[in-house]
């Protein structure tokens, strides 16, 4: 994985080769600032090939033992109908979403939510949804960070997909030390009562939602999120996240 160093080099290397930031927002190619080029989305593509998304939660597998569905989906009731992912969370995937969050390059926030407006549209029924919600970020968080690269991604799919944008459904009401490192049952517990239903949750009582994130690894953000949206009267939700990560054969 790239350091931030090294994509500081990179990019004073892309800003030399292609003056006013002209070409793709990730790799720097010729072509429209506002969408991935050919060749990123090719590489993206060719990450999948070889796992089957879980018909379920979104993530991917080499092997699902012949069924749609994943273990851990048979086994376990989640709380949203259904998520989808547009690729795993590896390699450049994994690079290009460190550089949105954490290098604050917000100009991948519209051609990633492209990518999942396109997925959404294909894959859920997006237009019974009242509104796009997105993870939300502890106010500390949004002050270091400057922004809240889920409520980007969501404002964009709304744009797109003409969905309401509920950026106040949810509010994360305490912070939480980095989950990297710890098992689901680790970060459901880490999450337990960190999420609770903001101003406009009252006015999605009996309706569909599509929440929004940029990473669903063991599944306990959106776990929990789903929880308090529907504790707060939502019907159902569904799930739209850029990366899924890969569940691995034991």
């Amino acid at each position: 994985m790239m350091t931030v160093l090294m994509y500081s080099i990179t990019t004073a290397v892309k800003n030399f080769l292609f003056p006013g930031g002209a070409g793709c927002p990730l790799c720097g190619r010729r072509g429209s600032p506002k969408h991935l080029c050919r060749s990123c989305l090719e590489i993206w593509a060719g990450l999948a090939r070889g796992f089957t998304p879980c018909e379920k939660c979104g993530r991917f597998s080499a092997d699902l033992g012949g069924s749609l569905i994943c273990k851990e989906c048979q086994t376990g009731e989640q709380p949203f109908i259904k998520a989808c992912s547009v690729a795993p969370y590896e390699g450049s995937v994994r690079e290009a979403l460190h550089y949105f969050k954490f290098c604050g390059k917000q100009d991948l926030a519209y051609p990633l939510g492209e990518l999942l407006a396109a997925l959404a549209a294909e894959v859920f029924p997006f237009k019974s949804f009242a509104a796009v919600v997105p993870v939300p970020l502890h106010e500390g968080r949004l002050r270091e960070r400057g922004f809240n690269q889920a409520a980007l991604l969501a404002d964009v799919i709304g744009r797109l997909l003409k969905i309401p944008l509920a950026e106040d459904a949810l509010v994360r009401k305490m912070e939480t030390p980095s989950q990297t490192s710890l098992s689901k049952q680790q970060r459901q517990a880490n999450l337990k009562g960190v999420f609770e239903s903001g101003n406009s949750a009252d006015g999605l009582q009996g309706k569909s939602v599509l929440l929004v994130d940029d990473v669903f690894t063991t599944g306990a953000t959106v776990q929990e999120c789903s929880l308090v949206l529907k504790a707060s009267g939502v019907q159902k939700v569904y799930v739209a996240v850029v990366a899924a990560g890969i569940l691995r054969v034991q």
